[in-house]
């Protein structure tokens, strides 16, 4: 039966998972892979596709050649983006049947077990999503690292370029965050190689130096940090929260913020009961509602 086998799949801005599980939900393979973002590197996130996809066959013994025979439940980075969406669908491998999410509502499935909820997730981009009990959603921010993504490791990343950039121009005074800068591109003769063709998750590679950096109590690591949660507290607190509502958290800078996020709004961040994958299982064997997104409320 084509619906015995579900190939879900989490593609991040940065790094993207995969399992081939199946119809009751077994993982018999996964994988782990590089960015996948169809709207942001198109060709890069049909190779990192291309590479889970075989990956997980392999470790399930099973041919994969055989896609037409399986389920796609792929919640991926900017895959909200119609013609993205499209040439990406068009580029890979066909399946028997196809469902697909943006990553931020794959893993507010995950985080509720598909029930109504909102998240924040904070990773190389930001998102935050809402569901309601009518199977409606919102989704605020994920705009993208040029417009949008405030507090993400891309943002986070972008500060601390400006902020060295500015240093070496001798506008400031050099400090902890503009050394560690310097030291990962290998000087100012490295800025020129680290500009030409950035992407999101090459700036969201520099977020651990400004934490490292506000660690240490260098002051404009601080203060890009005490404005990351102000923009996630922002953000969080468009999603229609009430007190009996959960919030969750997830994404690689979630453990750092989510506790100052929940000190800013007043209302807990939880941990997610499961992942995005798991999300994009439930999605596919039609257990949560598909994305449903409206403008405004219920």
């Amino acid at each position: 039966m084509a619906d015995d086998l579900l190939f879900c799949v989490e593609g991040g801005g940065t790094k993207s998972k995969a399992c081939l599980v199946n119809a009751g939900g077994a993982r018999l393979a996964a994988a782990d892979g590089g960015a996948c973002n169809p709207s942001t590197g198109p060709d890069n996130a049909v190779a990192t596709f291309a590479t889970l996809w075989w990956e997980c066959c392999v470790g399930a013994g099973y041919d994969a050649r055989a896609s037409g025979s399986v389920v796609l439940s792929i919640g991926a980075a900017g895959l909200y983006v119609p013609s993205a969406r499209d040439r990406f669908l068009a580029a890979i491998p066909g399946f028997a049947r196809t469902v697909t999410a943006s990553d931020g509502y794959a893993a507010l499935i995950g985080a509720g077990g598909g029930q109504p909820c909102g998240i924040v997730i904070i990773g190389t981009g930001v998102a935050g999503h809402r569901l309601w009990p009518n199977g409606r959603s919102i989704q605020r921010d994920a705009w993208g690292w040029i417009g949008g993504d405030r507090g993400s490791g891309a943002w986070l990343g972008i500060r601390a370029l400006r902020h060295t950039l500015a240093v070496v121009d001798g506008i400031v005074p050099a400090d902890g965050l503009s050394d560690g800068v310097l030291a990962r591109i290998g000087g100012r003769a490295g800025i020129a190689e680290t500009l030409t063709g950035i992407t999101p998750d090459r700036l969201a590679a520099f977020a651990p130096l400004v934490l490292a950096a506000a660690d240490q109590g260098v002051a404009c690591a601080n203060a890009i940090c005490e404005r990351a949660v102000a923009h996630l507290a922002a953000l969080a607190s468009r999603l229609d929260i009430g007190s009996d509502d959960l919030l969750y958290a997830s994404g690689g800078l979630a453990a750092t913020f989510a506790p100052r996020i929940a000190v800013r709004i007043g209302h807990a961040v939880a941990a997610c009961q499961a992942d995005a994958l798991r999300g994009c299982f439930l999605l596919g064997t039609g257990r949560a509602p598909a994305e449903q997104p409206v403008d405004e409320g219920p």
